[in-house]
């Protein structure tokens, strides 16, 4: 057997990688068109080839069972960041300075009005429902698991998935007004943008 294949590599892993690798290209990749514009920009980001054909078979685009190579898992890890796939596995932060923060983003000078709420989520099992007041403030509605509190205010221009959130000018209780980080280490999702 090529000890260069990993079949023993589970589908939630790779699923996992692959969505990575969509967060950081910033979009899904769906059509051979897509396949071709991902090897391209791997190429161009981290000096590594991977054909269109590979990524399709990864992304089960065609129908043909064949394990990932060990290197294609590393290049692909590289990319999104990662020194390697081990590395990934391990569940260590992406080692990223600078890049693109993808397209799930919420601007508060672009896309939120007055009374829009946003759920957000990050680990372990925190959320956070908060309603946006206007002119970058936002107030906590409710909240679970976090120190965040009901009435609490705080200024935030920018809310990127998958990215820390930071709060300035947070008013929590009694507290001095202060900065304060959510997901520092996994970032932040949100949902449920409504009025």
């Amino acid at each position: 057997m090529d000890k260069k294949i990993i079949p023993d590599i589970s589908a939630r892993q790779l699923k996992d990688l692959l969505m990575r690798v969509e967060e950081t290209y910033g979009k899904e990749v769906l059509t051979p068109l897509q396949f071709e514009a991902l090897a391209d920009d791997i190429l161009r980001r981290i000096g590594k080839l991977l054909s269109p054909t590979t990524l399709k078979r990864l992304w089960g685009y065609l129908k043909e069972a064949q394990a990932p190579r060990r290197s294609t898992l590393d290049v692909l890890a590289r990319y999104c960041g990662w020194c390697d796939y081990e590395d990934f596995l391990k569940g260590n932060a992406p080692d990223i300075e600078s890049g693109n923060v993808g397209t799930n983003v919420i601007s508060a000078d672009k896309n939120v009005k007055r009374g829009d709420r946003v759920r957000l989520m990050w680990p372990p099992s925190r959320i956070c429902v908060i309603e946006y007041l206007g002119e970058r403030k936002w107030k906590v509605i409710a909240s679970e698991g976090t120190r965040l509190a009901p009435g609490d205010t705080f200024r935030c221009a920018l809310i990127v998935s998958g990215e820390p959130l930071y709060l300035d000018n947070l008013v929590h209780g009694d507290d001095r007004p202060g900065v304060y980080v959510c997901g520092r280490k996994s970032g932040v999702t949100f949902s449920d943008r409504s009025t």
